[in-house]
């Protein structure tokens, strides 16, 4: 660079630098002599009031002044401020007015400042969702316009002031006590940022405005960053829902048009929040819902006819189980639609169940059911009062059982339909769990396959299938029929027919409806079936499941099927039938089966067993036999009635045909064993019978006798004993003619006297004096042991 260019130069920022040195002192005197006789301007208001009143541009007066220097400049306070003249005049009151030196100098800054306290506002939405403000200066009319009157006066400072926000259609009436405003009109141009404490204690909400105020067309800027974002709960409230709690930042960007919010993008980084809901009827404690996290970016616009949200980012949840519903898209209006490549409804159902909007047995069963739903590739469309499409995959739908209803999970398929019906192809692949405690006791876990259609029936819904296939563990159906849900709050109606695949026994237990049957009944049942084959089962059901269990005549519940090579524990100190070869069929609140099988090796070709209501539990077995003395003999010594003859059962012996019934009643519950009763006969047809202590032996025993719970009585049984005839009775326990006795026996026969001596050797004496045979009857006694007797 040539040497006196570089000269000028250094010379020229020389003498920009000596400048500004010296406009900077000459401003600095200037300023120091005004701050010094700032005071005399107080005895010349009439000159203040003309100078502010060419600022504003119309007559502005007041009371009084008092003068303050600033280090921006004087301070005004005026007492009685009026803005024009006449009636139409604004009256302001208590105001400051600051005259910035140095703020003026910058572009778009005003030379002056309006200073108000204490000031009351209320920002109001009206049902047509357009925002205004009220309570500004000259605002006195509903027609006046405040920020004329003010833009004159520069920037408008609201200090220590307080704001209501009014929205009947969100249910909001909020009152936000200490709000920090600045305001700055340049023609049809507004702008404003304000800062607002709804608690001394809490973070403040940072807002900002940039609109015309002749077009209503703007944008604003929302900024809140909190530890405890309940303190404004009663700012993030709608439908009985409320945020408590909750740690981190919310901002939101929104623009207006003709005064309404017609955009609005939103970025929130929440922990911990937490939501209250109204409490449930008959309850006083309020819901809650808390999430760990809550993270977003959403964007809600009002679009031809309606609204849309779109949300390119969303995770609500809390640890392990974060739901993820990016890609949501949300329409509502005229037409509304809800599309989502994901989603789950879990956190929606839970806020649902907050809101004091949803009908109360439904919001119970909400907060206690938890329900939840995972879809994919959801695409759902309509028109409101008109036609609805959609369609997608259910990944998972789940709840929990609830009181006396049952809970599910895992039910999963391809879905579509419109808003009068729809088709559900169920996934094989998928396992569904039904879970119901009261009930069925057990969870269930099935595969299905086929469809399940819906469709409007009056004023509720049918849902049924025309084939659908059922497989569980060790048992499977092929179902048809359905559900009509009334639509009036009350159960559905059931029409539904199965046909059951081969299944072993056992496969029952997981079928009683235990609320609707004694426990005692239960487990009788649950101990009663040990095993064998289910096979050609059939099952309907059909009626008002509010009568259930149809014992009135108003309904139908049949379940029938085979039994094959089944084994049935009947009485648990009793042997098990086996080799059951029968039929079964619960019917209503009851069953029975009607078969032939083994008792201990004692063919039993025909027995019925049943319980006729389940509530009741009073089981009733009668059986029939033809068989051989001997077997059922054995049989008898493992039944407990060994435990009370033992003596007898076990030296005796027995042979030959013999036919038996057995009829017994067994109330299963507790407080009604006194009814229990137990009865049958025993038709002998020739049978041998012997008695090892006693070296007796009668053949061709033929005759009857009874026994219950308590002993037996024989009638005269026809005996031959040492090839002559006679008669026998035997009678034991409730049987004995005399109660005294335990034991009771007698025989009419004709005898050979050397051998009846021979059985009582104190009567031997006797012998030289009897010879021959001769007609006797012998009787034998037992007596009863009593309470101190052996």
């Amino acid at each position: 660079m040539p040497t006196p260019l570089r000269r000028r130069l250094r010379l020229a920022r020389r003498g920009a630098v000596y400048g500004i040195a010296v406009a900077l002192v000459c401003m600095a005197v200037v300023l120091g002599i005004a701050s010094q006789v700032l005071p005399l301007a107080e005895r010349h208001p009439d000159r203040i009031a003309a100078w502010l009143s060419e600022r504003a541009g119309r007559p502005v007066a007041f009371d009084a002044v008092k003068t303050q220097w600033t280090r921006r400049g004087p301070l005004l306070q005026l007492d009685g401020l009026r803005l024009g003249a006449g009636d139409s005049g604004v009256r302001i009151g208590q105001a400051e007015v600051l005259v910035s030196m140095y703020g003026g100098l910058l572009p778009g800054r005003s030379f002056t400042e309006l200073r108000l306290r204490g000031l009351a506002l209320t920002l109001q939405r009206g049902d047509d969702g357009a925002w205004s403000v009220r309570g500004l200066p000259g605002q006195q009319r509903a027609d006046d316009d405040p920020l004329s009157s003010l833009e004159g006066l520069g920037e408008l400072q609201v200090i220590d002031g307080r704001l209501a926000i009014v929205a009947p259609s969100l249910g909001w009436n909020i009152q936000v006590p200490d709000i920090d405003l600045r305001l700055r009109v340049q023609g049809d141009r507004v702008r404003a940022g304000t800062r607002a404490w709804i608690r001394q204690d809490a973070a403040p909400l940072n807002v900002a405005v940039d609109f015309d105020r002749k077009a209503g067309d703007g944008r604003a800027y929302l900024d809140v960053a909190a530890e405890d974002i309940g303190a404004w709960s009663p700012l993030l409230r709608y439908a009985g829902v409320v945020a408590e709690r909750g740690n981190g930042r919310v901002r939101a960007w929104t623009e207006l048009r003709r005064h309404r919010v017609v955009l609005v993008t939103a970025d929130a980084q929440l922990r911990q929040v937490g939501l209250r809901g109204a409490p449930l009827p008959a309850s006083a404690a309020p819901t809650r819902v808390g999430f760990d996290q809550l993270e977003g970016r959403m964007r809600w616009r009002l679009v031809n006819g309606g609204w849309r949200l779109d949300a390119p980012r969303l995770r609500v949840g809390s640890a392990p189980a974060v739901q993820t519903l990016d890609g949501l898209v949300l329409a509502g209006g005229a037409r509304y639609a809800v599309l989502a490549d994901e989603v789950d409804a879990a956190p929606l159902f839970a806020v649902l169940g907050l809101s004091d909007r949803v009908e109360p047995g439904l919001r119970r069963w909400l907060v206690q059911a938890k329900p939840g739903a995972r879809l994919a590739r959801l695409a759902l469309m309509g028109r409101r009062d008109g036609a609805m499409q959609g369609e997608g995959t259910l990944r998972d739908i789940s709840f929990a059982p609830v009181g006396d209803a049952p809970g599910l999970s895992g039910l999963a398929g391809d879905f579509d339909g419109d808003a009068s019906g729809f088709r559900l192809k169920l996934d094989p692949a998928s396992r569904m769990r039904f879970d119901w405690p009261s009930g069925f006791a057990v969870v269930h876990d099935v595969r299905l396959q086929g469809d399940v259609l819906g469709w409007r029936e009056g004023q509720g819904w049918r849902v049924g299938t025309s084939a659908l296939k059922v497989e569980g563990k060790d048992y499977g159906a092929d179902v048809r029929g359905g559900l009509w849900f009334q639509g009036d709050g009350t159960r559905p109606w059931i029409d539904l027919a199965a046909d059951l695949d081969d299944a072993p026994v056992p496969a029952a237990k997981g079928f009683w409806i235990h609320h609707k049957m004694s426990k005692a009944a239960v487990d009788w049942l649950n101990g009663a079936l040990v095993g064998g084959t289910v096979r050609d089962g059939r099952a309907i059901v059909t009626g008002d499941l509010d009568d259930w269990p149809f014992t009135r005549q108003n309904g139908r519940f049949e379940a029938v099927a085979r039994i094959e090579d089944g084994q049935f524990k009947f009485q648990h100190d009793w042997p098990q039938v086996e080799q059951v070869h029968g039929d079964i069929a619960f019917i209503g609140n009851g069953f029975l089966l009607k078969a032939r099988g083994m008792l201990a090796d004692v063919a039993v070709p025909a027995f019925e067993a049943g319980i006729a209501d389940f509530g009741e539990g009073d089981l009733k077995i009668t059986a029939r036999t033809d068989t051989d003395a001997g077997k059922l003999l054995a049989m008898l010594r493992q039944s407990p009635l060994h435990k009370t003859y033992a003596d007898t059962l076990d030296h005796l012996q027995a042979k030959g045909p013999v036919a038996a019934t057995f009829d017994l009643l067994q109330p299963l519950h507790a407080n009604a064993q006194a009814r229990r009763k137990l009865a049958g006969t025993v038709d002998l047809k020739g049978a041998q019978l012997a008695e090892k202590r006693w070296d007796l032996v009668f053949e061709n025993v033929r005759g009857k006798a009874k026994y219950d719970d308590g002993g037996f009585a024989s009638g005269p049984l026809q005996v031959v004993h040492d090839g002559q005839a006679g008669v026998l009775g035997l009678r034991a326990g409730s049987g004995t003619r005399d109660r005294n006795q335990a034991f009771e026996a007698d025989l009419s026969a004709v005898v050979d006297a050397d051998r009846l001596l021979d059985r009582a050797p104190e009567m031997a004496w006797l012998k030289p004096y009897m010879d021959g045979r001769s007609s006797w009857t012998v009787g034998v006694n037992i007596p009863r042991a009593f309470d101190g007797q052996a």
